[in-house]
């Protein structure tokens, strides 16, 4: 365990040791490698990172054209491609497309960049963004996967209006491991000053790294959890015939004392009901100890002001103990519950199960992530364990004699979670998802294999349902009989649902 200053200080140390090569920072006032015209260069000590920029800015007070372009190779190691750069537009002009910085690889495909938000995270850049209190904005594009394979920058001006140009930094090619800690230290140092939270310290594990201010045994405990699932998601899986490429660095892990620490690292107040999740964008696992949860407080303290009533001393002490006894119980099963199934959407997607940047349908997501988070009276029971929280809900869709959700929807759609749709919706979906992946897991486990392998490369989810039916078949009557029965199975296995 160590300080977060110190922390900090090392990984700055290790990346400051790291040379970007190939070299795209037009030193020396010079653009060899570059092909294009309209971009002029020159030097500039009064922004955010002082040396050469390009511009191609308009003279004369005519509006022109330009285009700037270089290949190269992703080296190995790399992770990541940095710049800062605007937008630049005359009054009065509507901002479109025409001004951007893009990176195609093969195909012409252009990689989504992002851009550092005002909180310090990372979130999509809609495009090449004006500049933000005179200053240049960060960007990024995330490489790892494009070692050893061609891509090309391209700086582009399409915009022939006076005024309108685009501003840009050379571009740093960064280790990924080295970025990602010193990004995400730096971050959390920024976090905690300035929503004034309790001190952050490191904590590591052979594969995870977290940064965490709630007490040291919640923190060890949940990196022991994230350990041992990456352990026997890898043996399970294995087993199960699915191959996997190897981790490229540690896994960040954010935790928190309490749902402000968690509420300000999202930016925004979310639900109760969320106590952590796997934050996509920056590839983090995110979550607060459920020991604090304001509506389980809630029910607490309104617990104990009823215990409080019994005029008996000895049951009015026995109900209090009663009540922190299954307060704990809760926080317990919560907390490992809501770790298991976020460390698994982390692996699933860094081990090239799923695909991060591409279209993943919710329930196959969610469905695997529920499949390795079975928790029963505050212990986890293992992957692909029958999972108590999820037959609940199922059983009480039978019971209520509500309809399941239609097997092509589930399929298709994403729309589940409020606001779209109410909790006990949500809640559903999340079982049926589990359901659906368990059945296919235990009985068509190389057709899932094969359908995983066919939507990877997705984009878009017009395909959703053909690749569906090209995997298991295009008889979906069929499947959905079976799978209603596997419900019905499962829950009379548990016995939460008559004959």
């Amino acid at each position: 365990m160590q300080s977060l200053a110190v922390s900090f200080l090392l990984c700055s140390s290790l990346f400051a040791q790291k040379t970007a090569i190939p070299n795209l920072e037009f030193q020396n006032g010079a653009l060899g490698g570059w092909e294009g015209e309209g971009f002029a260069i020159s030097r500039m000590d009064d922004v955010v990172r002082p040396g050469f920029w390009v511009s191609s800015r308009d003279f004369a007070g005519k509006g022109r054209k330009a285009m700037l372009h270089r290949a190269f190779v992703v080296p190995a190691g790399a992770g990541f491609l940095r710049f800062w750069a605007y937008a630049a537009r005359s009054p009065g002009s509507k901002p479109d497309e025409r001004l951007n910085v893009l990176l195609l690889t093969a195909g012409k495909r252009v990689l989504p960049k992002q851009v550092r938000a005002a909180n310090g995270n990372w979130v999509p850049a809609p495009g090449l963004l004006p500049a933000k209190d005179g200053q240049p904005q960060e960007y990024v594009w995330q490489v790892s996967a494009y070692a050893g394979q061609s891509v090309r920058i391209v700086l582009l001006d399409e915009d022939d209006r006076p005024g309108c140009y685009v501003f840009c930094s050379g571009f740093q090619i960064l280790a990924g491991d080295e970025f990602e800690v010193r990004d995400f230290t730096q971050f959390m140092v920024r976090l905690s000053q300035q929503h004034h939270l309790a001190p952050m310290l490191r904590y590591e594990s052979p594969h995870f790294l977290a940064l965490s201010n709630a007490e040291e045994s919640f923190s060890e405990t949940r990196l022991n959890n994230c350990e041992m699932l990456y352990t026997l998601f890898w043996d399970h899986f294995r087993s199960k015939g699915f191959a996997f490429q190897p981790p490229r660095a540690k896994f960040m892990v954010a935790m928190f004392d309490t749902q402000a620490g968690f509420n300000a690292y999202l930016g925004r107040k979310e639900s109760p009901l969320l106590v952590g999740m796997y934050h996509a964008l920056t590839n983090r696992l995110v979550f607060y100890d459920y020991g604090q949860n304001e509506a389980l407080l809630s029910r607490k303290q309104q617990a104990e002001r009823q215990a409080r009533q019994i005029t008996s001393q000895l049951e009015r002490q026995r109900s209090l103990e009663a009540v922190q006894r299954r307060v704990d119980d809760v926080r317990t099963g919560a907390n490992i519950m809501t770790i298991m199934h976020e460390a698994a959407h982390q692996l699933s997607f860094n081990c090239g199960l799923l695909n991060r940047n591409g279209d993943v349908p919710f329930w196959l997501a969610e469905g695997l992530a529920c499949y390795c988070e079975a928790t029963e009276d505050g212990s986890w029971q293992g992957l692909g364990a029958s999972n108590p929280q999820r037959l609940k809900a199922l059983a009480n869709a039978l019971a209520n004699k509500s309809k399941l959700l239609p097997l092509t929807d589930l399929i298709t759609r994403d729309d589940w979670l409020p606001p779209t749709r109410d909790d006990q919706t949500a809640l559903l979906a999340y079982a049926q998802s589990w359901a659906l992946f368990r059945l296919l897991m235990e009985e068509q486990p190389q057709k899932l294999r094969s359908y995983l392998k066919l939507i990877y490369p997705r984009q878009v989810s017009e395909r959703r349902m053909a690749d569906f039916q090209q995997s298991f078949g295009h008889d979906l009557f069929q499947l959905r009989r079976r799978y209603d029965a596997y419900i019905r199975e499962m829950l009379h296995q548990q016995g939460q649902l008559s004959r």
